[in-house]
């Protein structure tokens, strides 16, 4: 057919470049665009990604006032925390297997130390709370020897365990040992 080639070249022209011969300069471009429409989408998950929700605070007075007054042992507490470290959780729970008390702070929203107590029989008790801890010397907290442990494998808790009169105080937490210590002399 006469003029099939006009309209072939009619065609290639219409559609722009013939397939396969695209430049350097055109690859370049379309992969600027596509990263383009990626850091858009991305930008989009993160405007309106929620915020993470922090636990709310409890107000564990009440509860240490009740341990401090049924526990036959001296319940030990804070007697001040930093204004950035939240009270998040508190449990008591008097069992045949001794009165248990324990205590939790957040610190920054990220990283926690807990406080923790039983007159029960202790060997239980720890083997329940640090199963997953092993030794790693001792802390000296004004005059009082308390028995450094770390968790295995990736977590890395840290506690100090003291045991004295029969009852057990554990300071637990992912702060360092000098963070411990210093949580340790607040105790009253």
């Amino acid at each position: 057919m006469p003029g099939d080639g006009a309209h072939l070249a009619k065609i290639v022209h219409m559609a722009g470049k013939a397939r396969g011969s695209e430049t350097t300069g055109d690859m370049v471009r379309a992969v600027f665009f596509l990263l383009g429409g990626l850091a858009l989408v991305a930008g989009l998950f993160a405007i309106n990604r929620p915020e993470p929700t922090l636990p709310d605070p409890v107000d564990y007075e009440g509860v240490l006032a009740n341990v401090q007054d049924q526990y036959s042992y001296h319940v030990e507490a804070p007697a001040r925390v930093p204004e950035d470290w939240r009270a998040t959780s508190v449990h008591q729970a008097q069992e045949r297997g001794g009165d248990q008390w324990r205590i939790g702070f957040l610190i920054d929203g990220e990283s926690f130390v807990g406080l923790e107590q039983s007159d029960g029989e202790t060997a239980a008790y720890l083997q329940d709370r640090l199963h997953d801890f092993e030794e790693d010397g001792v802390s000296t907290v004004d005059g009082e020897n308390w028995e450094r442990l770390v968790e295995r494998g990736g977590n890395q808790d840290r506690a100090l365990v003291r045991t004295a009169g029969g009852v057990v105080t554990i300071v637990r937490g992912t702060e360092s040992y000098e963070t411990l210590e210093e949580f340790v002399t607040w105790l009253e």
